[in-house]
């Protein structure tokens, strides 16, 4: 088994409270991928357009490598690109969604450019951090989680539920199906 969980989602959805919130209950090792990578300099370089850091995905992977070898716990991964974890140290890769209504909103008011709000709701409404999980992990390693409405508490106890095996691992949420598709489609349009 794994000794791994990695929380993902797009920018926005929480994943770095609700993984600093099942480490400190479950007593887990907590690893934000990005402050791994500027800490050990696996910056290859800034996208400037993007507004982003390109990491070095290699490097990155022996690190956590490393670091699973040497911890004595189990490690929470918090990282929209997490999936890039080997899948033979990962226990399951959990993405937390959230409504890319709520979502527009929630980057608006970080001050996001328009430019990546727009990429990271549009990467929310299509499912972009499951689909690359499921790329390279097993599809019963892959669980989605909605935090829609949800506080920390609430998300991180689902997110657990989900790691005891007490809430089944499942990969469900379709934000394109949804009645709202076109206010979204209409706020994207829009300058935020």
């Amino acid at each position: 088994m794994g000794k791994i969980v990695v929380i993902s989602g797009t920018p926005g959805v929480g994943k770095t409270s609700v993984a600093l919130r099942v480490a400190e209950i479950l007593d887990l090792r907590y690893v934000n991928l990005s402050d791994l990578a500027i800490e050990k300099d696996l910056i290859l370089y800034k996208d400037s357009k993007r507004d982003t850091l390109v990491v070095d995905e290699n490097s990155i992977k022996n690190a956590i490598r490393e670091l699973s070898n040497s911890s004595d716990k189990r490690i929470v991964v918090d990282s929209h690109y997490g999936e890039i974890v080997d899948d033979e140290i990962v226990e399951k890769v959990i993405v937390l969604r959230l409504n890319p209504l709520l979502l527009f909103d929630r980057l608006r008011n970080r001050g996001y450019s328009k430019e990546k709000v727009r990429e990271n709701v549009e990467a929310e409404l299509l499912g972009t951090c499951t689909y690359n999980a499921l790329a390279l992990h097993p599809a019963n390693k892959v669980c989605e989680v909605d935090a829609t409405g949800k506080g920390v508490e609430e998300v991180a106890g689902e997110v657990i539920k989900v790691i005891k095996g007490a809430i089944g691992c499942r990969v469900w949420i379709d934000w394109l199906s949804s009645e709202n598709i076109d206010t979204l489609f209409q706020k994207i349009s829009r300058d935020p």
